[in-house]
């Protein structure tokens, strides 16, 4: 999607969804939208990217979902979401500019009711208010009995939503979130919706079958961990089987060593590292279907990373070293890995940048603010994957109190922010070190594979390793405990 205007920009994922006295005229409404035929995904980029030209303004997203299709089968699966907006239309004006844009769009009316449709926008909810007649039923007439609109008008609940003095949305999602709560409900285990993360080329990552991990590949001469000496881009892409072959879902590739008080390579320098690499492992038969990610907090790195074939950007600076990360990631629709850190490789260890009041709530709302930003500038929350940064502006105490309380920093995390994927990388870092005794990185295997076992546990979506295999049996054993509880809990609440 491009990028919104200044505007929208104070608005977008923080402001409130029901209507006060001095905005009369304004509404806030629940819009689902739904695509299953053409190019789903820019179907749906689109028909959002119109709203505010016909008066519709996005105030907060869901995450993003593959249905199977329901009332008619034999058909496509789709993509659903639901946006949270706010608009002077009536629900009658706001149902002709919805159709407005799906006529735009190539939707033809006198096909099949619920066959394939290049785009579908439906008006859910309009504030607190009820209403039928020929043309339009508010709120929607099947919602309650459609997972596929449930689940991301669940996603639009916040817990923080400052009460209306008149019933309006924040109620009425709250209903829905409450619905979806009760015990016995399967919540975001509906059968037949996944949860999706869109990749390039469209392709998409169901992410909550199981905790993946990322491979480190690291292609300088400095890494902290030892492991970065680079031979040749034929011994590169020789690890990068190797990694796969272990188990890895994603690799890292990463030209800039960011260990406390590392030199900073110049963007040029960088990029003559990493993008040979990556043109590379595209190239080559073994690794041309991995997910890669490129570590840069350098926009004009990330563009040329994408353009050889990099899938998504890890920016360990959270879009603090760049001012032009946000926008570029936007324009190039790819996942975005938001880290936090504080200050720069230099400085991030100072005692300034690793003081907290505490540190999970602080490192949540340090978060949350970068993401409202990246959010702003066109980066939709369904392709933002959070990482506390461990290490990066973290004592050795700090690092442990995240690890233990990475539900904690979720709760910061508002709208679909707080259940998108997280990823956690404890892999060799220096507390492991203070408290195992081993010097050398390298020898910190078998605590990475602790913490890792842990950091699912506690919530990671993604673990970032240097020993893959090491760390997917951890992951694997700990994905395995975390279902059975998971089973057992459900067993007993139904």
């Amino acid at each position: 999607m491009a990028a919104l205007t200044r505007s929208h920009t104070s608005r977008v994922a923080q402001a409130p969804i029901c209507s006060s006295a001095s905005h009369r005229n304004t509404y806030t409404a629940a819009i689902a939208f739904g695509a299953n035929i053409g190019d789903r995904l820019a179907n749906i980029q689109a028909a959002l990217q119109l709203l505010p030209q016909h008066g519709v303004e996005i105030l907060r997203y869901s995450r993003l979902y593959e249905s199977d299709a329901a009332y008619v089968t034999e058909q496509p699966a789709f993509l659903n979401g639901a946006v949270a907006a706010s608009t002077e239309l009536s629900p009658k004006d706001l149902l002709a500019a919805l159709k407005d844009i799906e006529a735009r769009l190539g939707r033809s009316f006198h096909g099949q009711r619920w066959g394939p449709r290049p785009i579908d926008l439906d008006i859910i909810f309009y504030g607190g208010l009820s209403m039928q007649d020929e043309l339009l039923e508010v709120p929607h007439a099947r919602w309650a009995e459609r997972s596929f609109v449930t689940a991301p008008l669940a996603d639009l609940y916040s817990a923080r939503e400052l009460p209306c003095q008149q019933p309006g949305l924040a109620g009425m999602l709250e209903r829905v979130h409450q619905v979806r709560s009760m015990p016995g409900h399967p919540g975001a285990d509906d059968v037949g919706l996944r949860c999706v993360l869109p990749l390039p080329s469209n392709r998409l990552w169901q992410w909550q079958d199981r905790t993946a991990v990322m491979g480190i590949l690291n292609v300088t001469p400095d890494s902290f961990s030892g492991d970065g000496q680079v031979d040749s881009i034929d011994s590169v892409v020789a690890r990068a089987r190797g990694m796969l072959a272990d188990g890895a879902d994603i690799l890292d590739v990463g030209g800039q060593s960011t260990r406390p008080g590392a030199q900073l390579l110049s963007p040029q320098a960088e990029a003559r590292r990493v993008i040979p690499v990556i043109s590379a492992l595209q190239a080559d038969l073994e690794t041309k279907d991995a997910v890669l990610s490129v570590d840069t907090f350098h926009s004009c790195v990330a563009a040329e990373a994408v353009a050889a074939g990099a899938h998504m950007v890890n920016d360990v600076s959270g879009g603090r070293m760049d001012p032009n990360m946000f926008a570029e990631v936007a324009r190039l629709r790819v996942p975005y890995i938001l880290m936090h850190m504080r200050g720069t490789p230099a400085t991030m260890q100072s005692r300034e940048n690793t003081s907290y009041a505490s540190v999970c709530e602080d490192v949540g709302r340090e978060l949350q603010s970068q993401a409202v930003q990246a959010i702003a500038a066109g980066i939709e929350p369904w392709r933002i994957i959070t990482d506390p940064g461990i290490g990066f502006a973290k004592t050795a105490a700090g690092n442990l109190e995240l690890i233990a309380g990475l539900q904690r920093v979720r709760e910061q995390l508002s709208g679909p922010l707080h259940q998108m994927p997280m990823l956690v990388g404890p892999s060799r870092k220096g507390f492991l070190g203070k408290l195992t005794g081993h010097k050398v990185a390298a020898e910190r295997d078998h605590a990475t594979a602790a913490a890792a076992a842990l950091c699912v546990a506690a919530g990671a979506s993604i673990v970032r390793a240097h020993n893959v295999r090491a760390v997917y049996d951890a992951v694997r054993v700990a994905d395995a405990v975390k279902g059975a509880s998971t089973s057992a809990a459900f067993a007993a609440s139904s």
